[in-house]
């Protein structure tokens, strides 16, 4: 069975590797995931638990995704945001991303990936990522660790010194969201990811009309790349592009990954949105990512 064979091997080396990693920006479960945020520890006395950094989406909120390579679907896509609060007291957002393949591609070929990360709600930095990965007969089981008051990055037995401020792959995404968007501009973003540090610049290039199953939506159009340090498999997995909406909500609307055998593409199918606290910002965040209330669920 030549064909199944190869539509099995294209799941794996593009369609997850390209359109999960795209949307968390490199290149989930497992039976389910760890309650990891009462036992994590963010001790840091400098930043006050009341100021937050301010994000454009609350807890609670649930993106779900339907993925296609040009028009044949093959899975499902379901982002979640959740407010939890660490052993000392520290609030933070927990991040779900989950990756299942539909009955069809199943059938050859089963996928259910996570990708989970914790963030110090303060200053929307990383303290714990963890990647489940499920794909056929492969299993992958990873966690990284940030150390933010000490700068260093943890990845099996890799101790990397981390810059200012940095993010995780999940992280990454969301960080996008929060900041100010305008044609013509970069966003730069130091992330972390399997003991090494990266420099992403995400061009945003220009606006466009989006449809989706969940609505029409006005939207920055970006193309994130790796500036340094990028290796041949980076640049063989093809472009990139993020579609964020032009609204305070800057919900991830669409992602397409373009290669030489097509096109493999996330198109937002529903929206929950989450409910945001009534919190400060803390000096010098960006105001146009300030929480002002949530917004109808679609346009």
């Amino acid at each position: 069975m030549p064909f199944m064979k190869s539509r099995a091997a294209f799941w794996r080396r593009e369609f997850l590797g390209g359109l999960a990693g795209a949307l968390v920006l490199v290149a989930l479960g497992a039976a389910g995931s760890a309650e990891k945020g009462s036992s994590l520890s963010a001790a840091r006395e400098s930043l006050s638990k009341d100021r937050l950094y301010p994000v454009p989406f609350g807890s609670g909120e649930t993106l779900v995704y339907t993925i296609a390579w040009l028009k044949i679907e093959g899975g499902e896509m379901t982002l979640r945001t959740a407010r939890e609060t660490t052993s000392d007291g520290v609030p933070v957002h927990r991040m779900t991303l989950v990756a299942t393949s539909n009955d069809y591609v199943s059938k050859f070929y089963p996928v259910r990936d996570l990708y989970e990360t914790w963030v110090d709600a303060r200053d929307f930095q990383p303290l714990r990522f963890e990647k489940h990965a499920r794909e056929g007969r492969y299993e992958s089981d990873e966690v990284e660790e940030f150390d933010l008051a000490r700068r260093i990055g943890t990845w099996r037995d890799d101790r990397t010194p981390l810059p200012e401020r940095v993010q995780d792959i999940i992280s990454s995404f969301y960080y996008l969201r929060a900041q100010p968007l305008a044609i013509g501009q970069d966003v730069r973003v130091d992330m972390f990811s399997r003991g090494k540090v990266y420099k992403l610049k995400a061009a945003v290039l220009e606006k466009e009309k989006v449809e989706t199953e969940a609505g029409v939506f006005d939207a920055f159009k970006l193309q994130p790349q790796l500036r340094e340090n990028e290796t041949d498999e980076d640049r063989n997995r093809g472009k990139l592009f993020l579609w964020f909406s032009d609204d305070e909500r800057r919900l991830p609307v669409m992602a397409r990954t373009v290669m030489p055998i097509g096109s493999v593409t996330a198109r937002l199918r529903k929206i929950t949105p989450g409910t945001k606290p009534s919190l400060p910002a803390p000096a010098g965040a960006p105001e146009s990512a300030t929480p002002k209330g949530d917004p109808p669920a679609a346009p």
